[in-house]
């Protein structure tokens, strides 16, 4: 097994079984079921372009929301942040994810990288107002990941409220400033997660993250920014299984629940 290939900072890791989505129904532990409908909400960001978005609405009555925001190329249904939302649907979270059409865009790809931001900035902004004045709903939990994570923190910024908020960091920009000032001054409840190959870690400031936010962190050994290590395929799915395990107990997800 690969077990020692995780190390852990601050972290309860859990082993349980965990059953994904299969077309908008999760089976839970229990036998029980989560229903949830694909929806599309109209929103629209910078320049007044479309904001590409998968609402996960439940079936079930929720007023509890949860932000997607994935990286400009890892999609929210690339396995991490896939069995994320699953594991926030079990949660009884609705989900909204921001699917970013950045990605072999010539107009963003041609900007320098303030303008880059600015327009990733509007959408994100555009995607937050959308989710909290058409579903008459407050955000509680934000997930981001690489930069995505550059969208929590400016929602941090822009909006403080948000540092009440559960925040998820996957594979998280931490050597750029600007994100390390925000994790700081904001400090929410915080869960890392990262690999030692990802070009972005560096364990001391990892470190000084966690502890500024009273947080937690799971650290792949070898693994890299997709959170893949080298070797078997088995290996990197047992590491998804235990990071998803560590976001439910993060979540407050008991094994009864999910």
């Amino acid at each position: 097994m690969f077990a020692e290939s995780v190390a852990l900072l601050q972290i309860r890791i859990r082993v349980s079984s965990f059953t994904g989505p299969v077309v908008g129904l999760i089976s839970a532990q229990t036998g029980g079921q989560v229903m949830y409908s694909f929806d599309t909400l109209e929103i629209h960001g910078h320049r007044g372009l479309a904001v590409p978005n998968t609402f996960y609405r439940l079936q079930e009555r929720s007023d509890r929301l949860a932000l997607v925001f994935p990286g400009r190329g890892y999609t929210s249904q690339a396995p991490l942040l896939h069995y994320t939302i699953s594991t926030l649907t079990v949660a009884g979270f609705n989900v909204l994810s921001v699917n970013y059409s950045y990605l072999h865009n010539k107009d963003f790809e041609s900007l320098e990288r303030e303008d880059q931001m600015r327009w990733l900035y509007d959408d994100v902004e555009a995607a937050y107002q959308a989710a909290t004045k058409k579903l008459d709903v407050e955000v509680e939990v934000l997930i981001g990941k690489s930069l995505g994570t550059m969208a929590i923190g400016y929602l941090l910024d822009k909006h403080p409220r948000l540092s009440q908020c559960k925040v998820v960091w996957h594979t998280p920009l931490i050597l750029l400033p600007e994100l390390q000032q925000q994790i700081k001054s904001h400090h929410p409840q915080s869960l890392f997660v990262i690999g030692t190959a990802d070009p972005h870690y560096d364990q001391d400031t990892l470190a000084e993250l966690v502890e500024s936010t009273n947080g937690e962190a799971v650290v792949v050994e070898d693994a890299n920014h997709v959170m893949e290590v080298s070797g078997e395929v088995s290996d990197s799915l047992w590491i998804i299984g235990k990071i998803i395990d560590s976001i439910g107990e993060f979540l407050g997800v008991t094994a009864s629940e999910g």
